[in-house]
């Protein structure tokens, strides 16, 4: 979704590289560490979501079981919720907003067989359907995220095959048909978990040591304008960084969420680190660039995360200016129960979501008890 994996929001995404790229850290947190009280949180942990046209779509086991719902982004109100038999780990928004893409463990969506590939009419909330003339996407595995480029759709995950062709860890199907785009012809030798794009360039993370037979340490970039593996191939962040659970970028850098405590960013043309990474005393599991100077983390990390002999409280989320690496002391949002932690980010005009696997967050000086979801306003 335009240079990063996801449009924060659509009224700001034409200014966010000029915003993120080359600034001084500023000198306060750009959200409160106050949450806004939402009128609606799902009964099950939130594991993708994405914006658009001031709503955030969630994915996750939001009823329990599994689930895609609309949130207004203003209110918070639920708009709707359509049932999954499974969870929901990926979201992606078509171009031009009137389709809304899922991917997950999923076999049926609202009622119908949906083989962890499904497509939402976005102006009624139907799911399309897969017979004659619909929408045919499908993959053999859990589907764990989803890219929309022009009239493609990226599919990466813990997947043996798109559309009945074998293909590890990633496909390509058509954003109108869901057939698969047959030109798209990568596989890797082990899971995809992350996708991100910048130009032509599509980053890919996740567990994998070689793609199309060529090593790569869990990360790799793919020219889209000629189909071919790219030379980037960044050392590992850490000797046990062997799984990259997300990656961004602002088209300077990939910043990278890892299995081995450590979150980090690489040089899109050197591959070098511009910063020392960050550790913490659990796993990072998102990235997200909202256009503030900073790059927020997510994870179940619990009590601390340090780098360059600083060390800053941090429960779940944390702030690093791009810059410098540096951690933002300003922005220690407290959120109750550590394991699983957070998994997502969004963006929507003054306000930060995210979402996992959490009981609350510190409201008032106390847990609030309200689950698996939480926004945070702009100062």
């Amino acid at each position: 979704m335009g240079w990063t994996r996801r449009v924060p929001f659509l009224a700001t995404a034409a200014t966010t590289i000029a915003v993120v790229i080359g600034l001084a850290a500023p000198a306060h947190a750009a959200y409160t560490e106050e949450p806004i009280s939402l009128p609606w949180h799902p009964a099950g942990a939130v594991h993708s979501s994405v914006s658009g046209n001031g709503v955030v779509y969630l994915g996750g086991k939001l009823n329990g079981t599994g689930g895609i719902a609309a949130i207004d982004a203003a209110s918070g109100n639920l708009l709707w919720l359509i049932p999954a038999n499974n969870d929901v780990r990926a979201l992606a928004l078509s171009e031009d907003g009137s389709r809304l893409f899922a991917g997950g463990s999923f076999s049926a969506v609202d009622g119908a067989t949906h083989r962890h590939l499904a497509a939402i009419n976005v102006a009624n909330h139907s799911v399309v359907p897969t017979g004659k003339g619909g929408w045919k996407g499908r993959a053999a595995g859990q589907v764990r995220d989803l890219l929309v480029r022009g009239s493609t759709l990226y599919v990466a995950g813990k997947i043996t095959s798109v559309d009945g062709v074998a293909q590890r860890g990633m496909g390509a199907v058509d954003v109108t048909t869901g057939l698969r785009v047959a030109s798209f012809t990568f596989s890797a030798d082990n899971d995809v978990l992350g996708l991100a794009l910048t130009g032509s360039r599509l980053l890919i993370s996740g567990t994998f040591s070689h793609v199309n037979g060529a090593t790569r340490n869990s990360l790799a970039a793919i020219d889209l304008s000629t189909n071919t593996l790219t030379g980037w191939a960044p050392a590992r962040l850490c000797s046990t960084c062997t799984q990259y659970w997300d990656v961004q970028t602002d088209g300077t850098n990939a910043y990278v969420a890892t299995s081995g405590n450590r979150s980090g960013a690489f040089n899109l043309v050197t591959g070098s680190q511009p910063w020392p990474a960050i550790t913490g005393d659990g796993d990072f599991q998102a990235v997200w660039l909202p256009g503030d100077g900073r790059v927020y983390l997510g994870g179940h990390f619990g009590q601390s995360i340090w780098a360059q002999g600083q060390t800053v409280s941090a429960s779940n989320v944390a702030a690093v200016f791009i810059s410098t690496g540096r951690i933002d002391p300003d922005w220690t949002p407290k959120i109750y129960k550590v394991y699983p932690g957070t998994w997502t980010f969004a963006s929507t005009p003054g306000k930060l979501w995210f979402g996992g696997d959490f009981t609350g967050e510190r409201q008032n000086g106390a847990n609030n008890h309200k689950p698996y979801l939480a926004a945070y306003p702009a100062l």
